[in-house]
């Protein structure tokens, strides 16, 4: 059977929506109360049991064992207009995903906790309507990242904590055109390293690292062509990228909270997009299908939260961020990579009632417009504008 072997990131690409919620296909989702600030704060707020997944040191600022359960709705909408050659056409897009995450934690001792997170890191999908003018290029394009943590925090000093965790990730991808689908899956494994201080009571500063996660898909990719040479299985190297987190957070008083985050990302990883058709006359380097420059650059991820806690159950958060766009100019943007610059605008609350508490959090995205190379006809380009996405974040959690 003839084989497809895609470059080192290549099934990365299919994961791009037109306003992904951070630069490439990078997710936060997994802390309702997080959503409420865009993200502030990460891993050293302490106001739920999310920390795993940003920074795990922060897991011992939870003073007691618990857990929590996420779902956070993502709706995607982007307008597509082409440009120059003989046609015209426009089109729209629209994603709707729903992303379940669930955080445990457990008091080991004093100064040492235990974590268990599934939750999705990298993710997100772009489906075009039928019939667009861009539809030899793409139609579908659709990836999950489930990763699976298990961690550690520990006390060090008054002032220290250290944290790890042990990553294990799946990434389920497919990509359709008007004449081809390609799907595949893998498991691979990473790591998180974390650190918090305190350097005085109302203060924490945390720093994290997030290892890239190196993985190997493996599936087909079919075609309705009778000896199309794409008929056959699929093998793909695909490397999620490593992210560096700066995170803070102030308590200016016992009703208000500052935080601020800094993440950088380091997208580079995703250079070109090749894809080559091996058979038994090529079972090495066969012939190029695909090959198109990527040459994505390195982000930067800044936001600011408050926290007011209104009256002793019932807390208040507001939110801004700006993410960077891994497009470096508009010829390297691609109608399956139409990334564009975010600002965020959040809202939150939560309530508490005993050993429980309800979170809910929402914000919208702002997405710069941008020109977009056509890949099904290279002298055309298309514009991508009235970009934008609805984010919302239920949660609940319980202490014991």
């Amino acid at each position: 059977m003839k084989k497809i072997y895609l470059s080192a990131v290549a099934l990365t690409a299919f994961s791009i929506a037109t306003a992904a919620h951070a630069a490439g296909f990078q997710l936060n989702e997994y802390s309702a109360t997080g959503m409420g600030r865009a993200f502030a704060g990460q891993g050293v707020v302490g106001d739920d049991y999310s920390a795993l997944g940003y920074n795990p040191a922060g897991m011992q600022l939870n003073d007691k064992s618990g857990a929590h359960l996420v779902t956070s709705v993502i709706s995607v909408k982007s307008e597509a207009r082409q440009i120059g050659g003989p046609a015209t056409g426009h089109t729209e897009t629209r994603i709707t995903r729903v992303l379940p995450s669930f955080m445990a934690q457990y008091k080991l001792a004093d100064k040492t906790t235990l974590g268990f997170g599934i939750y999705t890191p990298f993710g997100l999908a772009t489906n075009y309507k039928e019939g667009w003018y861009g539809a030899a290029g793409a139609m579908l394009s659709s990836m999950d990242a489930t990763n699976g943590s298990l961690g550690v925090s520990q006390q060090v000093t008054d002032w220290l904590t250290l944290g790890a965790a042990l990553n294990v990730q799946r990434i389920e991808a497919t990509l359709k055109t008007a004449a081809t689908r390609m799907h595949g899956d893998d498991w691979a494994a990473g790591y998180t390293l974390g650190a918090t201080i305190t350097p005085v009571k109302q203060a924490r500063l945390g720093v994290a690292y997030r290892s890239k996660v190196s993985h190997e898909l493996k599936g087909n990719i079919l075609s309705p062509f009778p000896g199309n040479v794409l008929n056959g299985d699929i093998k793909a190297k695909v490397t999620t990228p490593e992210t560096l987190t700066f995170s803070g957070a102030y308590d200016v008083d016992d009703a208000l909270t500052l935080s601020a985050t800094a993440r950088y990302t380091r997208w580079s990883r995703f250079d070109r997009l090749t894809v080559m058709g091996l058979d038994a006359v090529h079972p090495v380097n066969g012939p190029v299908l695909q090959d198109v420059n990527e040459n994505w650059r390195n982000t930067w991820f800044y936001a600011l939260g408050a926290d007011y806690k209104v009256v002793k159950d019932l807390t208040l958060r507001v939110g801004t961020a700006y993410d960077q766009s891994v497009i470096r100019s508009p010829e390297f943007r691609t109608s399956r990579i139409p990334d564009g610059r975010r600002i965020w605008g959040s809202l939150g609350a939560s309530y508490a009632m005993g050993n429980w508490q309800f979170d809910a959090g929402y914000s919208h995205l702002w997405v710069k417009s941008g020109d977009a190379l056509n890949e099904s006809a290279p002298a055309q380009t298309s514009r991508y504008h009235n970009a934008h996405a609805d984010m919302a974040s239920i949660g609940v959690q319980y202490k014991f």
